[in-house]
């Protein structure tokens, strides 16, 4: 198939595409990873100073932290415990 992507079909593969690695990560953290291990994950995303950090400014970046955040308490976050 050779079918040429727009730049905004490329954008949305790159990003499918890292979701596919991250989900493949977090699989292999939840399996090698103590629970304090991956509290320290969520607790250093959360420490992110958005004040001083000039990054912070871009909404994208933001939002992209907060998920990250997100995607780490739902994935470890035993069914019992889920909200």
């Amino acid at each position: 198939m050779t079918q040429q992507l727009t730049a905004n079909d490329e954008l949305v593969s790159d990003v499918v595409a890292c979701q596919l690695v991250i989900k493949q990560i977090l699989d292999v953290i939840d399996v090698i990873a103590p629970v304090e291990v991956r509290e320290k994950m969520a607790t250093q995303l959360r420490s992110i100073d958005f004040t001083g950090n000039s990054a912070a400014v871009d909404p994208v970046t933001r939002r992209a932290v907060q998920k990250a955040i997100a995607l780490i308490e739902l994935k470890f976050t035993p069914q019992g415990e889920a909200h």
